[in-house]
């Protein structure tokens, strides 16, 4: 059982990739901001971070520095969720944030399945 992160503002959305996470077998821990991302971060150690890129900026940044500082301590995948219209080359110049793999909205649960199985494999 891998032990996975959710950053998500979207109650619905948060809850659907928490039951996705959970079929499959795995932990979920959710945090609902930036905020509380970090906080957790700094607990526990993820086999895997989702993160939604359309949390509050301040938020984000906050985030995007956890993250660096988790990664420097070892392997961290980071599945992002984007929007459609968000432009998938200026994401990293954005918020400093890099990930291994990018789901475009609306995604199939098909398709997340495949990725965090390809991830924490």
């Amino acid at each position: 059982m891998k032990r996975i992160l959710v950053i998500e503002d979207d109650l619905l959305m948060i809850h659907v990739v928490e039951l996705i996470i959970k079929k499959e077998g795995h932990h979920a821990d959710l945090a609902y901001n930036g905020k509380e991302a970090a906080m957790l971060l700094g607990t526990y150690d993820y086999d895997l971070v989702i993160a939604d890129l359309k949390l509050p900026f301040p938020h984000l940044e906050e985030l995007s520095a956890q993250l660096r500082a988790q990664r420097g301590r070892r392997s961290l995948p980071v599945i992002m969720i984007l929007p459609a219209y968000f432009v998938m080359d200026s994401i990293s110049s954005w918020f400093g944030m890099e990930a291994e793999e990018i789901i475009i909205r609306p995604f199939s649960p098909l398709e997340l399945t495949t990725k965090i199985q390809a991830l924490v494999n």
